[in-house]
């Protein structure tokens, strides 16, 4: 596989590894450049490590350390970071924004982008930046968006697991499984970073033992583990695709 571009938008700090940082690792393992960016630390609404051992904490305080932990769970997966410091619930997008973000993605020139799933309603900042991420992306694939620098074609745009352990009640129904069992410990020690959300240890083992199941099913071997996705844009190949099989 040549070394190319990958750029996973996550709402939170830890959004990206506990969806996709198996798959983030090994994209990296294989030669890509993995960019992140990270809208917002969760400093409001995802971080009750924090606020339950912090009495008189401050949002301020807190986003600094949800920096620290995303920074160093980015630097085990071996990935970039760069953080936005946007506030959330709620994330608001507006054109400004969508314009910074359809910047970056001229900038980057991606060949994979990975992002949240379109309907969460649990947790609507999910939605915002899945929507802001389709927004930015058509806005980058036209020439008249920045007419300074050429435009870039709308990329293989995935994206991952919704709100767990409410996938089905998201509407969230993988089409693609990445099978992450040479780096799922990988990202079980990047995880293990984000102190201020202990439980996503068991939550995201529980959910990739249940991917890993569903698509050992589809290859007709074993998958320990796996990370499923939902594409956007229909697949475009000279032949069909083969599901990697062993016996």
């Amino acid at each position: 596989m040549g070394k190319t571009d990958m750029l996973v938008i996550s709402a939170h700090a830890a959004d990206y590894c506990t969806r996709a940082g198996g798959t983030i690792a090994k994209y990296v393992k294989e030669g890509w450049n993995v960019h992140i960016i990270a809208l917002t630390y969760g400093a409001r609404g995802e971080s009750g490590g924090y606020w339950n051992n912090s009495p008189g904490g401050s949002v301020e305080e807190c986003e600094g350390i949800r920096h620290r932990e995303s920074q160093a769970a980015a630097d085990f997966l071996g990935a970039e970071i760069e953080f936005w410091g946007y506030r959330d619930y709620p994330l608001i997008f507006d054109e400004e924004r969508t314009r910074m973000l359809t910047r970056r993605i001229l900038d980057i020139r991606p060949e994979i982008v990975l992002t949240h799933w379109l309907e969460d309603p649990t947790n609507v900042d999910h939605q915002v930046t899945s929507r802001a991420v389709v927004r930015a992306a058509t806005n980058a694939a036209q020439i008249g968006s920045f007419p300074d620098t050429p435009a870039h074609y709308f990329p293989n745009l995935y994206f991952f697991e919704s709100t767990v352990p409410m996938s089905e009640f998201n509407n969230f129904s993988p089409d693609t499984y990445i099978d992450i069992d040479e780096t799922y410990e990988t990202k079980a020690e990047a995880i293990k970073r984000f102190a201020c959300q202990p439980q996503l240890v068991f939550y995201y083992r529980h959910f990739a033992a249940h991917r890993g199941f569903q698509a050992s099913n589809w290859a007709k071997r074993k998958i320990e583990y796996a990370e499923g996705f939902k594409r956007y844009l229909p697949l475009v190949e000279s032949t069909f695709p083969l599901t990697e099989r062993r016996e």
